[in-house]
């Protein structure tokens, strides 16, 4: 992610307002039930974030904007609600596991406090892909959430390139 992404992101993330109404009921429309539980539960920055992505990849998908892509776009990052990490404490997680913490991120996994905190953040797509799962999601959900920050899985994960494209576009618009 480029740094003017992260500092626009950081903004719009310290906003407390929910999603517009019209916006919940659009999700409501899109996502099953375990799915919607896990959406509920984050944060409003990241309901709006997750929004901003789904309407996103509607827009560029037009007629291949299914349901199950929208979804994907929905739950990319439920993960991160494990980390309980505020925005700020997000922001340094992001700059501490880029500096050098990826190598580090077994063992903070398995300590405690902040480290913890940050293995969680950094791994929130695994994570929120086996949420997805034992939430009875859908299984392209929960590959998204899983390689969405992977590139080189994409070809793996049985989403058709030009949806992978748009969904990796609307996560960093």
């Amino acid at each position: 992610m480029k740094a003017p992404h992260l500092v626009e992101r950081f903004t719009r993330a310290i906003w407390p307002g929910r999603p517009r109404p019209s916006d919940e009921r659009w999700v409501e429309s899109i996502l099953e039930p375990g799915e919607l539980l896990l959406f509920r539960r984050l944060p409003n920055h990241d309901q709006r974030h997750a929004i901003r992505v789904a309407r996103y990849a509607e827009e560029h998908l037009g007629d291949d904007g299914e349901p199950r892509w929208l979804a994907a776009a929905l739950l990319h990052d439920v993960g991160k609600y494990d980390a309980r990490l505020s925005v700020p404490g997000r922001a340094v997680a992001t700059i501490v596991v880029a500096a050098d913490g990826r190598r580090h991120l077994d063992r903070w996994s398995r300590g405690r406090g902040p480290v913890r905190r940050f293995a969680v953040y950094a791994r929130h797509g695994e994570i929120g892909a086996d949420e997805i799962r034992r939430a009875g999601g859908r299984e392209v959900a929960a590959a998204w959430s899983a390689a969405h920050h992977h590139p080189e899985q994409w070809l793996a994960i049985g989403i058709p390139p030009h949806v992978v494209q748009v969904l990796d576009a609307a996560d960093n618009a």
